[in-house]
């Protein structure tokens, strides 16, 4: 009796394990692919990575053109591939994961907060889109 009980407590707690391993790989191949899409300007893979895109074409666009433009000078100050860290968080009641870097702007004549860049991702829609449609946060300061 006691054998299958430690087996079925071995059993779910490898589960649980191998559970957030699954979805933090999801999650990290989808930041990948969507800084992929920003390096290749390839717009309709940005916008097919993002939830419900078509439902909020301008901000995805001016977004959009905004990282092409500007990804460069990002990346340059955070490499945005190697740094992926995925935090949980409560977003609208539900829990959530969560990517975000803050980057600095390094220019003399700027004495502006960092750009927060922020992908959150929910377990309901899957891993492989990005459930927040606006990544920027304070993106009109940098222009």
């Amino acid at each position: 009796m006691r054998i299958w009980i430690l087996i079925i407590l071995f059993s779910v707690i490898s589960t649980s394990c191998n559970t957030k391993a699954s979805a933090e790989r999801k999650i990290k191949k989808t930041v990948i692919n969507f800084l992929d899409a920003v390096e290749k300007k390839d717009g309709s893979k940005y916008k097919s990575l993002i939830y419900e895109s078509e439902a909020y074409p301008g901000v995805i666009s001016m977004e959009e053109k905004f990282f092409y433009k500007n990804y460069k000078i990002i990346n340059s100050n955070v490499n945005l591939k190697e740094n992926i860290k995925i935090k949980d968080t409560i977003f609208n009641g539900a829990k959530r994961k969560y990517v975000q870097y803050r980057i600095k702007n390094n220019n003399p004549d700027f004495f502006q907060k960092p750009l927060i860049i922020t992908f959150i991702f929910y377990d309901q829609i899957g891993y492989d889109r990005i459930y927040n449609h606006s990544v920027f946060d304070n993106m009109l300061d940098w222009e």
